[in-house]
This record gives C-alpha cells, sequence and structure tokens, in this order.
C-alpha cells in the first residue's frame, strides 16, 4: 500500500521519462549533473568543487546505485524514488513496533508523511533531499529500538546513520541532539554508557573531518547566497516555528489540546507559559525580521492573503502557534522517554534551521511533520475520530496541492 502512490506516478510519467512541476523541480538539471561528474570519477569520491551546498555523500550513492543502468536520468530518478519508498517503510515500522501505534493509524500516518507536499513531488526528481530522510527516519528508528532494548549494535548503527545524514546534509547534525538524550534516558551501567558516548562521537568524525577538509560549513565553490547575521537566524528560526504551529493543529490530539486550553484557563502559571512565547514571536514579527516574506509557505506563495506591519496574517497566527505549541510540549511531554526523543529532534530541528544560508520549508517540513505524527501516537490520551479526520484532511491537501503545482 504504500507502494501505491509511487506505482502511480511512475506509470503515469511513462517510468519516469517524462518530468512534470515539483517544489524544487528545477535544480534537477543541476544535481543530475554532479551525480553525472560521481559516476565518471566512480569509485573516487566527489569531495568537493561541485557547486552544491550539499554533502558529498548522496551524489557518490546515487552514482553507486544507478551505475549499473549506465547512470541515465531515468535511473537516477528510480533510485531516488526507491529511497522515497523506503523511507515511507521504515516510518510505518517506526510507528507500529516502536511507537506502538495500531498498524491502521501506522499505515495512515506513513501514507500521509510519503504524499506530503515537500517530499512527494521530490521522490520522482534527481534530488538530495529524500536520500537524506532515508538515513534521518533509518537513524531515528534504530534509537528507538535501542530504548527499546538498549543493545550497542543498535546503537552502533544510530551512529552510522548519523554519519551518512551528516555526509548527506550536513544540518542533520541535530539528530544528535536525541541521540545524546537516548543515551542519558536509559539505565545501563557507566561504562556502557561512556561506550555509546564514543560511538556518537564516531558518527560525527566523518563529517568533522570534512569540514576541516573543506575549511568551512559548505563545499569549496558553493556561493553562500545571504550573511548569517542574527536577522537571518531569528527569520529562519520564526518560519520553521511556522511550520510547527501549523502541524501542531493538524496533528496533535485533540484531547491533548482540550487539555492544554483547559490548563490555560484555570491556572495562569500555564497560561503564561503558552502566552509568553508566543508573544516575543510576535514581537520579533513586529520588529521586521521577515523582510519582504508577505506569504506563508511556498505551497501558497500565489495566494494574496492581507498583511498587518508587512507580514501575512497567516504569520502573524502560525508563529506564535508554533512557539506556544513547542512551549507546551516541552513543558508536559519530558516524563516519557518517546515523548522526550521525538521532542528533543524538534528541538535540535529548530536550532539547525538558524544555520543554514537561506531558508526552504522543504529543509525542515517532512522531519518536523515526523515528529507530530511519532507525538501524536505517544500522547498519552485516545484518539478519536476527529484526530484521524484531520489526518485524512491534510492527506487531501498535500494531495491537492500536489496536482495544483503538478
Amino acid at each position: 500500500m504504500l507502494a501505491l502512490p509511487f506505482a502511480v506516478i511512475i506509470v503515469g510519467c511513462h517510468g519516469l521519462s517524462h518530468s512534470f512541476n515539483a517544489f524544487q523541480a528545477g535544480d534537477e538539471g543541476t544535481h543530475y549533473q554532479i551525480v553525472q561528474m560521481a559516476v565518471h570519477q566512480w569509485p573516487r569520491p566527489l569531495l568537493g568543487s561541485y557547486g552544491a551546498w550539499e554533502g558529498p555523500l548522496v551524489y557518490w550513492l546515487l552514482a553507486t546505485l544507478s551505475l549499473p543502468f549506465g547512470g541515465s536520468l531515468v535511473a537516477v530518478r528510480l533510485v531516488v524514488t526507491a529511497f522515497s519508498w523506503g523511507t515511507c517503510a521504515i516510518t510505518y515500522v517506526l510507528f507500529r513496533d516502536r511507537l506502538h501505534a495500531r498498524p491502521p493509524d501506522a499505515l495512515a500516518l506513513a501514507l500521509l508523511l510519503a504524499i506530503s507536499p515537500f517530499f512527494f513531488g521530490q521522490s520522482f526528481h534527481v534530488l538530495t533531499d529524500n536520500p537524506t530522510w532515508f538515513f534521518v527516519v533509518l537513524a531515528l528508528e534504530r534509537l528507538f529500538a535501542y530504548v527499546q532494548r538498549p543493545a550497542m549494535a543498535r546503537l552502533a548503527a544510530f551512529a552510522a546513520c548519523l554519519a551518512a545524514a551528516t555526509l548527506m546534509r550536513q544540518v542533520t547534525l541535530w539528530l544528535l541532539a536525541p541521540g545524546l538524550v537516548a543515551l542519558l534516558s536509559v539505565p545501563v551501567p557507566r561504562r556502557r554508557r561512556l561506550t555509546g558516548l564514543g560511538l556518537l562521537v564516531l558518527g560525527i568524525v566523518p563529517l568533522v573531518a570534512l569540514l576541516l577538509y573543506w575549511g568551512g560549513p559548505l563545499p569549496p565553490g558553493a556561493a553562500a547566497a545571504t550573511s548569517l547575521a542574527v536577522v537571518h537566524r531569528t527569520r529562519n528560526l520564526l518560519l520553521s516555528l511556522g511550520v510547527v504551529g501549523t502541524y501542531g493543529v493538524l496533528m496533535l490530539p485533540a484531547a491533548e489540546l482540550a487539555g492544554w486550553w483547559r490548563r490555560a484557563h484555570d491556572h495562569p502559571a500555564w497560561l503564561a507559559t503558552l502566552a509568553l512565547p508566543a508573544v516575543a514571536t510576535a514581537g520579533l514579527l513586529a520588529a521586521g525580521v521577515f523582510d519582504s516574506v508577505s506569504s506563508f509557505l511556498a505551497l501558497i506563495s500565489r495566494v494574496n492573503c492581507p498583511q498587518l506591519a508587512g507580514v501575512s496574517l497567516l504569520w502573524w497566527v502560525l508563529v506564535p502557534l508554533g512557539a506556544a505549541v513547542t512551549a507546551a510540549l516541552v513543558v508536559t511531554r519530558l516524563s516519557d522517554v518517546r515523548s522526550r526523543l521525538l521532542v528533543s529532534a524538534l528541538l535540535g530541528l529548530l536550532l539547525s534551521a538558524m544555520a543554514n544560508q537561506r531558508w526552504f520549508e522543504r529543509y525542515v517540513d517532512f522531519p518536523i511533520l515526523l515528529a507530530f505524527a511519532g507525538l501524536a501516537v505517544v500522547a498519552g490520551v485516545p484518539l478519536g475520530r476527529a484526530d484521524r479526520l484531520r489526518w485524512l484532511v491534510a492527506g487531501l491537501i498535500a494531495i491537492a496541492l500536489f496536482l495544483w503545482i503538478a
């Protein structure tokens, strides 16, 4: 069933010999050219001077797996599609076996991730996002497996996936946050904990070596689009909080959201917990850190929305909402180890967004949706019909947006 959406597009595009519009699909030519460079010098790795921000492993993997088929454009597209399907299959296992979701819920959430707007369209083009998400999801699955049964082999597998993900996209170093939380949360002897810490250190050694080789966070020859001034860091964080606000409303159980509302009504301290982050982010919006951004998401950038102080009203709603949701999760979800890992991953992801030269929603959309899908099934409250209807609405919106763009 998880393969069905991918099979429909493969058949409809004549084995992916035809292309279609998708977010960032215009970058396919650049990435395919780099894959061809990797094919021509295979098996030697392509370590720099290829004109992109991504790490070299993604290009080497795409070149290696498509090499038996001549490294053609169709072959590389199919390899990316296989990575995309694999990502969703591992996500299903993560939800079902590690987070103990009911199999129908695990399947529904994995399908929702499969057809999410910044994942599905990129599943059929030579782009670097989905192969990276494959190793991110596999790393998280191995980490939750370690929490279930703390075997060193499972933590070593997480460290290997961490190394692979960071060699494909440097900012996936945020995986280290849930890794450290898991290591500290599992009751193991001190010697084994030190061994586990050594494994995590080994997991980031390849990235450190690559950055030393490059002499910086980007490959030589990769042009930086903007400076990393404080205003750009803040803008990236607020944009990401807008995505958090969106998925917080769509994914978290209605019973949990209702509990927050009741606590805010009855306890002034809880109301302050939600209100203070929201007010702080609203103040940053008023301060003008968004500059020329006037609408929420590349998805709906064609839609004109009323503005307040030069900023779309959607931002005024979703950014404070995202800040409030994040604060509420930190206060309420740290007692359960599974929620603790998901919240730490979310916080690490939000902080990592501040390191990017520029912000594109595709950098954070899939892992934020993944985190909220996981938080939905480990919420400790029953999931009801209203929750599954919201998942269905989110899926229908994703399909409509895909058809709109394509």
